[in-house]
């Protein structure tokens, strides 16, 4: 007598071991992993509505040298901004190949949401998205072991856009025409996408050689 038997239905469940693998086999380099958050940015300005034009759409790579004790910092800026809905939806999800276009039919640099996290995981000691949008700031990334999550207090965080800039550090920064008043007005949010003591990298960046050969992977469309 066969048994009627009907499965209930699970999410898979992925030990952090399978991301090591496949992390290791993306085997990165800095000026390989930067356009994957480039992509990222782009298509982030293309999901938006209303349609921002073209030349209103700023990304800007922020290379930080180690001083005073503190890490050499990498980090791409866009001023769009998420929230942390848009974290659980996408961006914590592996493998996704609805993951850049969110399921908009638009067309988007990205793929299955996995070159830019990876970037994160494998070539940072840790490494995080501050994004701030809506009045509202959140945290989410990798921390020492490799594990991410939010930042313990910081999701959903109420947060004027001044306090929000300078939590992100962007008072510090020479930001394009018009685009702090806009931050301020509520206009637009931003994103900044942060990787603290870069792998393969100690004291100054070299960032000459490493921008001549992001360029090169550009025009190959990597």
């Amino acid at each position: 007598m066969q048994l009627s038997i009907s499965i209930v239905e699970q999410p898979n469940e992925i030990d952090d071991h399978l991301l090591d693998i496949i992390g290791n086999e993306f085997k990165f380099s800095h000026e390989k992993g930067l356009p994957e958050w480039l992509k990222n940015s782009v298509d982030a300005y293309i999901r938006q509505e209303p349609v921002v034009p073209d030349d209103q759409q700023f990304i800007l790579l922020n290379f930080r040298d180690a001083a005073s004790g503190e890490p050499p910092i990498i980090e791409c800026i866009d001023f769009c901004g998420m929230s942390s809905q848009d974290i659980d939806k996408a961006l914590k999800r592996w493998g996704d190949p609805k993951a850049a276009s969110r399921g908009l039919k638009k067309h988007t640099y990205g793929g299955h949401g996995n070159g830019g996290k990876f970037y994160m995981r494998q070539m940072f000691e840790r490494s995080y998205f501050l994004t701030f949008r809506q009045g509202k700031l959140n945290v989410f990334g990798f921390n020492e072991r490799r594990k991410y999550g939010f930042a313990k207090g910081i999701k959903d965080k109420p947060c004027s856009p001044r306090e929000a800039m300078k939590m992100a550090g962007l008072n510090e920064l020479d930001l394009p025409s018009g685009v702090r008043d806009k931050i301020e007005n509520g206009e637009v949010g931003f994103t900044v996408v942060r990787g603290i003591h870069p792998s393969k990298l100690r004291g100054s960046i070299p960032v000459s050689k490493i921008c001549d050969k992001l360029r090169f992977h550009l025009r190959l469309g990597n």
